[in-house]
């Protein structure tokens, strides 16, 4: 049977970076089109069986389509982020704690496993609340029931302990986001704001 990555190419597309392609593209091999639909619905019914499906599910679907097997451990740790920042949410409008959220935008990476490291010595010196995950050169940080004036010293600290384990400056940019605040008042736009800040290049 055709896999999605064999019809792409048929058209001359980049199987990594089929989301970019027109609609257009795929309405021109019906044939495409068709095993493309009939794989994002086998990966639905495996991931979300029964479930309605958010613009958050529809765009982890289609990259596990395109690339695979080595895209679902990074994709199930960002559903389980996505799924502790709502929760997060719910917590702060019922008791009325802030928490943070931190996306801490890396270099090319020195050598393989350096950030892997890096990301464990932050880990031991943050609380047991607290969740970091690394997505290709993003680090993302969940903190919560935080003093908003207490980020930036913390955030400070996080990118000092990257870089001496790094070995080298690593950290390219920092983004911040507390919640509630006046440019965050509901938990679609902290998802949102955290969708764009973890995309790649």
């Amino acid at each position: 049977m055709t896999t999605v990555t064999e019809a792409a190419k048929r058209l001359g597309l980049d199987p990594h970076s089929l989301e970019k392609a027109e609609l257009e593209d795929l309405r021109r091999d019906p044939v495409l089109a068709q095993q493309f639909a009939r794989r994002l619905a086998s990966i639905a019914r495996d991931l979300l069986p029964g479930a309605a499906l958010s613009v958050e599910d529809l765009r982890d679907i289609l990259e596990v389509a395109v690339q695979g097997a080595r895209a679902q451990e990074r994709i199930v740790e960002g559903r389980y982020l996505r799924k502790r920042v709502r929760e997060q949410c719910a917590y702060a409008e019922r008791y009325g704690e802030s928490f943070a959220l931190v996306v801490l935008r890396l270099e090319n990476e020195p050598e393989p496993g350096v950030y892997s490291a890096a990301v464990e010595h932050v880990v031991e010196k943050l609380r047991r609340s607290d969740m970091v995950t690394l997505y290709r050169r993003r680090v993302a940080m969940l903190l919560p029931r935080i003093v908003p004036a207490a980020l930036d010293p913390l955030v400070a600290r996080i990118r000092q302990r990257l870089d001496l384990t790094a070995g080298q400056p690593v950290v390219e940019r920092t983004d911040t986001l507390v919640y509630p605040s006046e440019l965050h008042r509901d938990t679609q736009s902290v998802l949102d704001w955290l969708e764009d800040a973890l995309r790649t290049d």
